[in-house]
């Protein structure tokens, strides 16, 4: 649970839905109906995986055949058309999936391609390049026939790394929980304590195969090479020992760095781009234009004034 919301809570397709909702009420009900319908469909495969269990359970407990593969274990004695029909089904969901995430992928890179020019034809064909390449690259790397689960701890275990840093950062800086708003510093430096936590429990967990390279540990490998992707206690307890190592460190150098440098200068970017004045230039022309000339900030003060009043 912990590494797929992880996971999740990076994955741009599901922010796009949030962007694209009409209001806050329709993505609220979006993602309900949404969340019921994810779980039947997962209550359906829960309940293949019973019987074929029940059908062979010998086979199953010797992990000679996975339980993630129970649905086509029960396909097998079907005809052939049933085979056609579950490839076609699987293909649509996969092929899905694939066309979210890539046009999370093209929001996110049109909206940095157009800090770079404002031709709409370049941008689009800079965005094709990108996901070609990337596309490309993902076939290479399925035809050398890693293992699919494998592939996702390993992606889950990075976006646990830095899930606490950088979602810690939708916090207010005013209020009860504002302790908790990071630095730009503080999440870095949550990010990179994430990261060593890994490489520590790596260490611990088997000083001998990883001191060398402790980065292998990312893989989750086990002593015992049979077990399955997902199972072992070891990789439980590092799905939450890091991002609870995570949170501990950005709180506590987004704290301290508060301290060091003052509210004004450790809330203020590190690692800026050369448009980034530009965009703050931008959007303050418009807030000003948008408050009959005035300044943003006392335009918003006068706003509050008036509230008040």
């Amino acid at each position: 649970v912990i590494a797929v919301l992880s996971a999740e809570l990076f994955n741009q397709a599901t922010w796009q839905r949030v962007w694209a909702a009409k209001d806050t009420t329709a993505m609220r009900r979006g993602f309900g109906l949404g969340s019921v319908l994810v779980f039947l469909l997962m209550m359906f495969f829960g309940i293949m995986g019973m019987i074929s269990y029940a059908n062979d359970p010998e086979s199953y407990d010797t992990f000679s055949k996975y339980a993630y593969l129970a649905f086509f274990d029960l396909l097998l004695p079907l005809g052939q058309g049933w085979h056609i029909l579950a490839l076609i089904f699987v293909t649509s969901l996969a092929a899905s999936s694939v066309d979210s995430l890539q046009n999370g992928i093209t929001s996110i890179l049109s909206a940095d391609f157009l800090n770079l020019t404002s031709r709409p034809e370049l941008i689009k064909w800079l965005n094709r390049t990108v996901l070609a390449g990337v596309n490309v690259a993902a076939v290479v790397k399925s035809a050398q026939r890693y293992d699919v689960l494998a592939l996702f701890l390993v992606a889950d275990l990075v976006c646990a790394t830095a899930v606490f840093p950088v979602f810690l950062g939708l916090i207010p800086i005013q209020g009860k929980f504002a302790f908790l708003s990071p630095t730009e510093l503080g999440a870095f430096l949550g990010c990179i304590g994430g990261i060593s936590a890994v490489l520590v429990i790596g260490c611990v967990y088997d000083y001998d195969t990883y001191r060398s390279n402790p980065f292998d540990f990312f893989w989750l490998k086990t002593k015992d090479p049979e077990l399955c992707a997902l199972c072992g206690t070891t990789r439980m307890w590092t799905f939450i020992i890091t991002p609870l190592a995570s949170l501990v460190v950005t709180v506590i150098m987004s704290n301290v760095d508060l301290m060091i440098r003052g509210e004004e200068r450790a809330r203020k970017p590190i690692f800026t781009c050369a448009w980034d004045e530009k965009n703050k230039d931008k959007s303050d022309k418009e807030a000003i234009e948008g408050g009959n000339g005035k300044d943003p900030v006392a335009f918003k003060a006068d706003e509050n004034f008036a509230e008040d009043a």
